[in-house]
């Protein structure tokens, strides 16, 4: 879920000299030849290009009269967007963060819901969709899957450590959670960690604060407006006020405490996978960094994040899932017939290939009507959430933080996790950061 930024008026502007510049008879990614329309791919999913490579060649195999070209994996993600609409190679299909297809819908194709993309309105719920529409409600992206955020956890070593039965339902409070990370201390195991990276605390850590807390997506919305124009203050606010709390509990048990910042995703994992540490505050996603190294005797999951001192709070047991990405078709550089093709490898890539999707990616997926077994065994809890309707609401975190939020807000989380600055003046920075929007 790594995040990178690159300021929205710079790649709108980059876009737009694209359109200029570009029609699909100069795009030498798309150009079509005789009968056979040529089409690209381009995702922003990492370590995993062997995996489309694959799906594209089967979906050559099985449409002769498609070829797709796959664009491998680029660490700037967005950056690399960026460049290829700005020489003219936009590519007809790409896997992108929701805010990235939102802020670029002009230059998108609408998916049909009434005409040949039907597919799409009876296996997505509306819900997943609803964070890739226009305001007319036009739909421009298809989640490719559901992620939640919440803490990991190891339940073989929180037993080992404390000699008790876990069960992550009796997590009610962020008192709860701070008397179980003292249990497991006094085991003799480090009992939770952070992952000191900007987008972990600055997007998704900080996100709790303006996401289901506060209700649902109206509320969110009208909270942010007023903080934005400062009829709430911010480190008053009750929410914000527990979510801190929450942090400060992390912190003070954190694993990574000698050194907070460093950062290391894969050596957390291995962390846990030793039983070094018993809980981690990240997403299921996070099975890619303990898969190769986890204890296959071992028994991993990952539940909400306590977020108020009260276990009545609902949004305590309540599980943050979200459509991570979703495809999209361009619409600026990539002519009618290329579009179609497009649409027709995302239907293959999503319903058509979903259970190999997911087993590669290791990622629960949004579809109604679909049978898939997920491999992952934190993908599998975030399922069962879904399932069980103990999901709280995310729209904030995926339609409404600027694409800067987390790396110019993921500073100052730093900067109060490392002590250098105080709650109030965290909050004040991040109210300053809001009310310059």
């Amino acid at each position: 879920m790594k995040k990178h930024v690159v300021a929205s008026k710079i790649l709108t502007g980059a876009l737009a000299v694209a359109m200029v510049a570009s029609v699909p008879a100069m795009n030498g990614i798309n150009a079509k030849a005789d009968d056979k329309v040529e089409i690209s791919l381009y995702t922003t999913v990492p370590g995993h290009d062997d995996d489309f490579e694959k799906f594209c060649a089967d979906f050559m195999e099985a449409n002769p009269d498609i070829t797709v070209n796959y664009i491998a994996y680029d660490s700037s993600e967005k950056q690399k967007w960026m460049t290829l609409y700005a020489s003219g190679e936009a590519p007809t299909v790409s896997l992108m963060d929701a805010v990235d297809i939102r802020e670029n819908i002009a230059n998108m194709a609408a998916y049909d819901l009434d005409g040949d993309d039907s597919w799409i309105k009876d296996q997505v719920d509306d819900s997943n969709l609803a964070i890739f529409k226009d305001e007319n409600g036009s739909v421009y992206g298809v989640p490719n899957s559901v992620q939640s955020m919440g803490l990991i956890y190891n339940k073989t070593t929180i037993e080992k450590a404390t000699g008790e039965e876990f069960d992550p339902s009796t997590i009610k409070s962020n008192a709860d959670l701070d008397a179980l990370c003292q249990k497991i201390q006094d085991g003799g195991v480090s009992p939770i960690m952070f992952t000191g990276v900007d987008w972990s605390l600055g997007s998704h850590f900080l996100s709790q604060v303006f996401n289901g807390i506060q209700g649902d997506e109206e509320a969110q919305k009208a909270f942010i407006d007023s903080v934005k124009d400062g009829s709430a203050e911010l480190k008053t606010n009750d929410a914000w006020n527990g979510v801190m709390d929450t942090f400060d509990i992390i912190a003070k048990y954190n694993y990574n405490a000698n050194d907070p910042l460093v950062g290391n995703t894969e050596l957390d994992g291995q962390a846990m996978a030793k039983g070094d540490v018993a809980m981690w505050f990240m997403g299921d996603w996070g099975w890619s960094y303990l898969e190769s190294v986890a204890n296959a005797d071992d028994e991993y999951g990952i539940m909400p994040c306590p977020l108020t001192a009260s276990a009545d709070d609902a949004v305590n047991q309540e599980l943050a899932v979200f459509p991570a990405k979703g495809y999209c078709v361009d619409g600026s550089q990539n002519d009618e017939a290329q579009q179609a093709a497009g649409k027709k490898l995302v239907e293959y890539l999503t319903i058509e290939r979903a259970q190999d999707m997911s087993d590669a990616l290791s990622i629960a997926l949004p579809f109604k009507n679909v049978d898939v077994t997920v491999a992952s065994p934190l993908a599998n809890v975030t399922q069962a959430y879904v399932a069980d309707g103990k999901v709280q609401s995310t729209y904030a975190f995926s339609a409404l933080l600027p694409s800067d939020f987390w790396s110019e807000n993921g500073a100052v989380m730093q900067q109060y996790l490392t002590g250098q600055m105080d709650r109030d003046a965290a909050a004040d920075a991040i109210q300053a950061y809001w009310q310059a929007q």
